[in-house]
């Protein structure tokens, strides 16, 4: 792809926009298999001596690979070179518009959550009384996954990038494919644990 300039707007050989790729597709890849295996198996509980324990330390895992996974988002965005296209102030605009209302429904995902349900305690056993159903989730299932996605399609346009709008329909899409696997999984997770009462 190429400006009216001769410029590329894609620098395919810039290892930011590689590592960038990488870890958007290993966070959530990491983060179910290792849920998975702690529904499993409690590995993590018995390392570090019980489930709450061992959930704080997935969510301290969790946060750090997601502000890495962000830094390097940037990073890519920065090193790459800017679309002319996007230099309108309304897609300035639009971006600063849309890092808030993404903010909106990660930070109301997390409050109506809590701590232990943001960060997959239903994997440990730590399961929540009722299903949410309240603001952000009367709106939209799964408003932190799609308030994350549009914080990131918000800094690509605040950065005039089109390389960020490429990686943030890779984070939509990796998402998308985590959501398949963690819906049903933790339906079947309830589900058990209602049988058993």
């Amino acid at each position: 792809m190429r400006t009216n300039e001769g410029d590329a707007l894609i620098s395919f050989s810039d290892r930011n926009l590689w590592i960038s790729v990488t870890t958007i597709m290993f966070n959530p890849l990491f983060w179910n298999v290792v849920a998975r295996r702690e529904y499993r198996r409690q590995t993590v509980s018995r390392l570090l001596g019980g489930p709450r324990k061992g959930c704080v330390a997935l969510a301290l895992t969790i946060v750090g690979l997601g502000f890495f996974r962000d830094c390097w988002f940037k990073l890519a965005c920065d090193s790459q070179p800017e679309w002319p296209f996007l230099f309108e102030n309304y897609f300035l605009w639009l971006g600063y518009l849309c890092i808030l209302i993404g903010s909106i429904l990660v930070f109301s995902s997390y409050w109506a959550l809590g701590f232990y349900g943001t960060f997959l305690g239903d994997y440990f056993g730590i399961l929540m009384d009722n299903k949410v159903t309240h603001f952000p989730f009367n709106l939209i299932d799964n408003p932190m996954y799609w308030g994350s996605t549009i914080i990131f399609g918000g800094t690509a346009l605040v950065k005039a990038s089109l390389s960020g709008l490429l990686l943030t329909c890779l984070v939509a899409a990796c998402y998308k494919i985590a959501i398949l696997f963690e819906g049903p999984f933790t339906t079947e997770i309830y589900n058990k644990s209602n049988k058993m009462v």
